[in-house]
């Protein structure tokens, strides 16, 4: 009786909500341009829809779920599909972690993704590239001193720390690069001579010295990083892409430039400056997004919301507004799986949502699914996105 009454008021909950809908926009707002929140309505206050969706869920364990959210509690999933479809979300997010007095059947088939697969998150995982022609395979578990001619590679559970013999830095003239490779489903962080921190995204690659010299703090990049740039006026940091420069004095940014057609450069503090072959440098200002694609004449410099572009170095992947098959191209790297999409149509849905990046991948699909056409279905580490019949 108590879990049944529960149940009721999820129902309410429901209910409050479309009426609130209803009496707060007006009948235009829910005309035929917007059947698909009215769709959703419907189906929240249908008690039988949400029964449904509890027998879906029966095998899933509420009480671990939360668990897991006291213990990471900067960490969530949510989702919002659209302005006025954020509220019905929510009642639909309670209704999938809630454990009703059902009867819990093993190894059941989601109904909503199909057959279910393995797709894990990814992990803190590199290769390092020494210098010397030594290879290092980093994860969490590696704590280690490496002992270069140049100097002693400390690595522990926050990454890789470089710290650097004086005689070294003296003496050396010709500066000695290492290359830190990040494969798919993996992300690393590290610490540069000069105490900047690079947070390097999966299948990313990134050149540097052991130890800075001369002029400038020079790096080279492919795939995506977030500096945080230790000052240093008389020696500008630089990072190369094959897109072009971005130098600094000190400041935090990120750069992704995942192919040799188009490099983002997204600005958190401080100030960058944009430079290629000849021509004269942009300047980027905080909370303004460089874009820089191949065959234009100058780089596009817009104001955005910089945490959509920064949010991953902290375990979140925030999408707002976002055409699927970034959404997915960008969650493919992390839980290292293939998409294919049955139409191009499906491609160019425009989405919103923030995921924990260490979470299952599940419930945000089937979110995602909530007030679209659209079915995701999970085969081996091949996800299908159809367009629901």
């Amino acid at each position: 009786m108590k879990k049944m009454k529960r149940w009721s008021q999820i129902y309410e909950w429901s209910k409050r909500v479309r009426t609130y809908l209803e009496e707060d926009f007006s009948s235009s707002s829910l005309d035929e341009e917007n059947i698909i929140v009215r769709r959703v309505t419907e189906r929240l206050s249908d008690p039988d829809y949400l029964r449904g969706k509890g027998l879906e869920q029966g095998r899933f364990d509420a009480e671990a779920a939360f668990r897991k959210l006291r213990r990471r509690n900067s960490r969530r999933v949510m989702i919002r599909v659209g302005s006025v479809a954020a509220v019905l979300v929510l009642i639909v997010g309670i209704v999938v972690l809630y454990k009703g007095n059902l009867s819990q059947k093993k190894n059941v088939p989601d109904l909503t993704l199909g057959v279910i697969s393995a797709l894990q998150p990814g992990t803190n995982k590199a290769i390092l590239h020494l210098a010397d022609g030594r290879e290092l395979v980093l994860n969490d578990a590696l704590r280690a001193k490496i002992e270069t001619k140049e100097g002693v590679v400390e690595v522990d559970s926050m990454g890789v720390v470089y710290g650097i013999k004086v005689d070294s830095v003296a003496t050396e003239k010709v500066q000695e690069y290492h290359v830190m490779t990040i494969p798919r489903g993996g992300e690393f962080h590290l610490t540069l001579a000069d105490g900047t921190q690079v947070w390097l995204n999966s299948e990313t690659e990134l050149r540097f010295p052991v130890h800075f010299a001369g002029g400038e703090r020079k790096v080279y990049l492919k795939g995506e990083a977030y500096f945080d740039v230790t000052e240093d006026a008389a020696h500008p940091f630089v990072v190369e892409t094959s897109m072009g420069d971005i130098k600094v004095l000190g400041t935090a940014f990120n750069v992704s430039v995942y192919d040799e057609r188009t490099m983002a450069a997204t600005l958190e503090k401080g100030s960058i400056c944009y430079l290629k072959d000849s021509r004269k440098g942009v300047l980027i200002k905080p909370g303004e997004q460089l874009v820089c694609t191949e065959g234009s004449d100058l780089p596009v410099v817009r104001k955005v919301n910089t945490r959509l572009y920064t949010a991953w170095k902290d375990n979140l992947f925030c999408f707002e507004e976002q055409y699927l098959d970034q959404i997915m191209l960008t969650l493919a790297r992390w839980y290292d799986f293939q998409v294919k999409f049955e139409s191009e149509e499906l491609k160019k849905l425009e989405l919103s949502g923030t995921l924990d990046k260490y979470s299952d991948i599940q419930p945000l699909l089937r979110l995602f699914e909530l007030g679209t056409d659209v079915k995701f279905e999970i085969q081996n580490k091949v996800i299908y996105v159809r367009k629901v019949k």
